[in-house]
Protein backbone atom coordinates (compact mmCIF):
# COMPACT_ATOMS: atom_id res chain seq x y z
CA UNK A 1 0.00 0.00 0.00
CA UNK A 2 1.35 3.49 -0.59
CA UNK A 3 0.32 6.62 0.32
CA UNK A 4 1.19 9.97 -1.48
CA UNK A 5 0.34 13.53 -0.75
CA UNK A 6 0.77 16.82 -3.90
CA UNK A 7 0.53 20.24 -2.83
CA UNK A 8 -0.24 22.94 -5.47
CA UNK A 9 2.14 25.30 -5.22
CA UNK A 10 0.02 29.06 -6.04
CA UNK A 11 0.22 30.04 -9.45
CA UNK A 12 2.48 27.37 -11.20
CA UNK A 13 0.42 25.69 -14.13
CA UNK A 14 -0.36 21.94 -13.76
CA UNK A 15 1.42 20.49 -17.27
CA UNK A 16 -1.90 18.09 -18.57
CA UNK A 17 0.54 16.64 -21.58
CA UNK A 18 -0.07 13.16 -19.71
CA UNK A 19 -3.48 12.73 -19.59
CA UNK A 20 -5.78 10.99 -22.47
CA UNK A 21 -8.21 13.16 -24.61
CA UNK A 22 -11.15 11.90 -22.34
CA UNK A 23 -9.71 13.57 -19.21
CA UNK A 24 -8.40 16.72 -21.15
CA UNK A 25 -12.59 16.95 -22.45
CA UNK A 26 -13.74 16.46 -19.02
CA UNK A 27 -11.27 18.74 -17.65
CA UNK A 28 -12.00 21.87 -19.94
CA UNK A 29 -15.89 21.21 -19.02
CA UNK A 30 -15.05 22.56 -15.59
CA UNK A 31 -16.18 25.83 -15.19
CA UNK A 32 -14.25 26.46 -11.95
CA UNK A 33 -10.41 27.10 -12.86
CA UNK A 34 -9.41 25.45 -9.14
CA UNK A 35 -11.51 22.39 -9.92
CA UNK A 36 -9.72 21.84 -13.07
CA UNK A 37 -6.46 22.48 -11.56
CA UNK A 38 -7.09 19.73 -8.84
CA UNK A 39 -8.42 17.60 -11.73
CA UNK A 40 -5.81 17.57 -13.95
CA UNK A 41 -3.35 17.60 -11.19
CA UNK A 42 -5.32 14.71 -9.85
CA UNK A 43 -4.85 12.59 -12.59
CA UNK A 44 -1.05 13.58 -13.52
CA UNK A 45 -0.29 12.48 -9.44
CA UNK A 46 -2.38 9.02 -10.31
CA UNK A 47 -0.59 8.27 -13.61
CA UNK A 48 3.05 9.23 -12.58
CA UNK A 49 2.82 7.44 -9.48
CA UNK A 50 1.44 4.32 -10.58
CA UNK A 51 3.20 4.07 -13.93
CA UNK A 52 6.39 4.66 -12.11
CA UNK A 53 5.30 1.47 -9.98
CA UNK A 54 4.21 -0.76 -13.05
CA UNK A 55 7.27 0.74 -15.34
CA UNK A 56 5.68 2.02 -17.76
CA UNK A 57 4.49 5.23 -19.20
CA UNK A 58 2.16 7.50 -17.78
CA UNK A 59 0.35 7.75 -21.22
CA UNK A 60 0.06 4.38 -21.56
CA UNK A 61 -2.37 3.70 -18.36
CA UNK A 62 -6.08 3.07 -19.05
CA UNK A 63 -7.98 4.96 -16.45
CA UNK A 64 -11.63 3.46 -17.06
CA UNK A 65 -15.18 5.30 -15.01
CA UNK A 66 -17.64 3.51 -13.22
CA UNK A 67 -20.57 4.18 -13.45
CA UNK A 68 -20.58 5.31 -9.77
CA UNK A 69 -17.98 7.89 -11.29
CA UNK A 70 -14.75 6.27 -10.00
CA UNK A 71 -11.57 5.83 -11.47
CA UNK A 72 -9.96 2.82 -11.94
CA UNK A 73 -7.13 0.39 -14.12
CA UNK A 74 -8.64 -1.56 -16.74
CA UNK A 75 -5.89 -3.38 -17.69
CA UNK A 76 -4.79 -4.18 -13.95
CA UNK A 77 -7.54 -5.32 -11.75
CA UNK A 78 -5.53 -6.31 -8.62
CA UNK A 79 -4.56 -2.69 -8.15
CA UNK A 80 -6.84 -0.51 -6.75
CA UNK A 81 -6.43 3.47 -5.95
CA UNK A 82 -8.23 6.21 -5.11
CA UNK A 83 -7.98 9.94 -5.02
CA UNK A 84 -9.00 12.73 -2.82
CA UNK A 85 -8.27 16.57 -2.79
CA UNK A 86 -8.94 19.60 -0.45
CA UNK A 87 -7.77 22.89 -1.74
CA UNK A 88 -4.14 22.80 -2.53
CA UNK A 89 -3.52 19.52 -1.43
CA UNK A 90 -4.43 16.15 -3.28
CA UNK A 91 -3.80 12.72 -1.97
CA UNK A 92 -3.66 9.44 -3.66
CA UNK A 93 -4.12 5.97 -1.55
CA UNK A 94 -2.81 2.77 -4.41
CA UNK A 95 -3.16 -0.86 -2.89
CA UNK A 96 -2.69 -4.10 -4.63
CA UNK A 97 -5.20 -7.25 -3.71
CA UNK A 98 -7.92 -5.03 -1.90
CA UNK A 99 -9.98 -2.53 -2.78
CA UNK A 100 -9.01 1.19 -0.99
CA UNK A 101 -10.80 4.42 -0.77
CA UNK A 102 -8.93 7.61 0.87
CA UNK A 103 -10.21 11.31 2.31
CA UNK A 104 -8.25 14.40 3.27
CA UNK A 105 -9.76 17.19 4.61
CA UNK A 106 -8.47 20.55 5.82
CA UNK A 107 -8.78 20.68 9.92
CA UNK A 108 -10.75 24.19 9.10
CA UNK A 109 -13.08 22.48 7.06
CA UNK A 110 -16.19 24.00 8.68
CA UNK A 111 -16.79 25.96 11.97
CA UNK A 112 -18.33 24.52 15.14
CA UNK A 113 -21.89 25.70 14.19
CA UNK A 114 -21.51 24.23 10.96
CA UNK A 115 -20.09 21.29 12.33
CA UNK A 116 -23.09 20.61 14.77
CA UNK A 117 -25.33 20.86 11.59
CA UNK A 118 -23.88 18.62 9.54
CA UNK A 119 -23.37 15.52 12.61
CA UNK A 120 -26.96 14.23 12.68
CA UNK A 121 -26.38 14.10 8.69
CA UNK A 122 -23.30 11.79 8.92
CA UNK A 123 -23.31 10.39 12.77
CA UNK A 124 -25.62 7.76 13.73
CA UNK A 125 -27.50 7.70 16.46
CA UNK A 126 -25.29 6.08 18.81
CA UNK A 127 -22.21 7.95 17.62
CA UNK A 128 -23.99 11.48 18.07
CA UNK A 129 -24.64 10.56 21.46
CA UNK A 130 -20.89 9.81 21.86
CA UNK A 131 -19.81 12.91 20.61
CA UNK A 132 -22.27 14.83 22.33
CA UNK A 133 -20.72 13.54 25.59
CA UNK A 134 -17.31 15.12 24.36
CA UNK A 135 -15.86 18.51 25.50
CA UNK A 136 -17.53 21.27 23.39
CA UNK A 137 -13.91 22.02 22.27
CA UNK A 138 -13.19 18.49 21.03
CA UNK A 139 -16.44 17.61 19.06
CA UNK A 140 -15.83 19.39 15.71
CA UNK A 141 -12.44 17.57 15.49
CA UNK A 142 -13.90 14.36 16.64
CA UNK A 143 -16.14 15.09 14.24
CA UNK A 144 -14.20 16.03 11.33
CA UNK A 145 -11.69 12.36 12.07
CA UNK A 146 -15.41 10.43 12.10
CA UNK A 147 -16.21 12.39 8.91
CA UNK A 148 -13.32 11.33 6.72
CA UNK A 149 -13.23 7.75 8.26
CA UNK A 150 -16.98 7.42 6.72
CA UNK A 151 -15.95 9.28 3.50
CA UNK A 152 -12.91 6.98 3.14
CA UNK A 153 -14.71 3.48 3.77
CA UNK A 154 -17.58 4.41 1.24
CA UNK A 155 -15.27 5.09 -1.35
CA UNK A 156 -13.44 2.35 -0.31
CA UNK A 157 -17.24 0.49 -1.52
CA UNK A 158 -17.15 2.18 -4.90
CA UNK A 159 -20.40 4.41 -3.52
CA UNK A 160 -19.21 6.86 -1.54
CA UNK A 161 -22.08 9.28 -0.45
CA UNK A 162 -24.84 7.80 -2.68
CA UNK A 163 -24.81 5.15 0.68
CA UNK A 164 -25.74 6.59 3.20
CA UNK A 165 -23.24 7.49 5.63
CA UNK A 166 -25.19 6.23 8.44
CA UNK A 167 -24.64 2.63 7.80
CA UNK A 168 -21.34 2.84 8.03
CA UNK A 169 -20.87 1.51 11.91
CA UNK A 170 -16.49 1.95 13.06
CA UNK A 171 -15.65 0.39 16.24
CA UNK A 172 -12.44 0.32 17.78
CA UNK A 173 -9.76 -2.73 16.98
CA UNK A 174 -6.61 -3.24 18.06
CA UNK A 175 -4.91 -0.99 15.59
CA UNK A 176 -7.31 0.17 13.49
CA UNK A 177 -11.15 1.29 13.04
CA UNK A 178 -13.17 -1.93 11.89
CA UNK A 179 -16.13 -1.46 9.94
CA UNK A 180 -19.39 -2.58 8.46
CA UNK A 181 -21.59 -1.06 5.94
CA UNK A 182 -24.99 -2.10 7.12
CA UNK A 183 -26.21 -2.29 3.70
CA UNK A 184 -24.20 -4.55 2.10
CA UNK A 185 -22.78 -6.26 4.99
CA UNK A 186 -18.67 -5.78 4.09
CA UNK A 187 -16.14 -5.18 6.25
CA UNK A 188 -13.84 -2.76 6.40
CA UNK A 189 -10.58 -1.57 7.83
CA UNK A 190 -9.54 1.81 8.40
CA UNK A 191 -6.47 3.99 9.82
CA UNK A 192 -6.04 7.87 9.92
CA UNK A 193 -4.15 10.80 11.38
CA UNK A 194 -3.04 14.24 10.27
CA UNK A 195 -0.71 15.75 8.07
CA UNK A 196 1.33 19.27 9.09
CA UNK A 197 2.37 21.62 6.92
CA UNK A 198 3.65 25.15 7.39
CA UNK A 199 2.93 26.02 4.39
CA UNK A 200 -0.53 25.11 3.18
CA UNK A 201 -1.87 23.89 7.01
CA UNK A 202 -2.93 20.99 8.81
CA UNK A 203 -5.10 18.01 7.44
CA UNK A 204 -7.01 15.27 8.83
CA UNK A 205 -6.93 11.78 6.45
CA UNK A 206 -8.35 8.42 6.71
CA UNK A 207 -7.77 5.40 4.44
CA UNK A 208 -10.35 2.16 4.32
CA UNK A 209 -9.32 -0.98 2.94
CA UNK A 210 -11.24 -3.90 2.00
CA UNK A 211 -8.20 -6.05 4.01
CA UNK A 212 -6.51 -5.57 7.31
CA UNK A 213 -3.12 -3.68 6.94
CA UNK A 214 -0.21 -2.12 8.23
CA UNK A 215 -0.42 1.56 8.81
CA UNK A 216 1.13 2.70 5.67
CA UNK A 217 4.24 5.64 5.33
CA UNK A 218 3.43 9.05 3.29
CA UNK A 219 4.97 10.25 0.83
CA UNK A 220 4.63 14.26 0.01
CA UNK A 221 5.43 16.09 -3.21
CA UNK A 222 5.15 20.07 -4.14
CA UNK A 223 4.70 20.83 -7.76
CA UNK A 224 7.00 22.87 -8.38
CA UNK A 225 9.58 19.80 -7.67
CA UNK A 226 6.71 17.01 -9.22
CA UNK A 227 5.92 18.42 -12.11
Amino acid sequence: MELHSLHLSDGLPVPDSILSEAEKSRAAAFRSCSARRLFVAGRVLCRSVIANLLGCAPQALCLAITPSGRPYLRDYPDIDFNLSHTKDRIALAICRGARIGIDIERLDAFSEKEASEIMPMILSEQELNQVHQLDERHRRDVFLTRWVQKEAALKCFGRGFLVDPHSVMLTPGNTTLEGRCQVSGEAIFTHSGRISDEESGDFQWAIATSRAAARPQWRHHKSGIFF
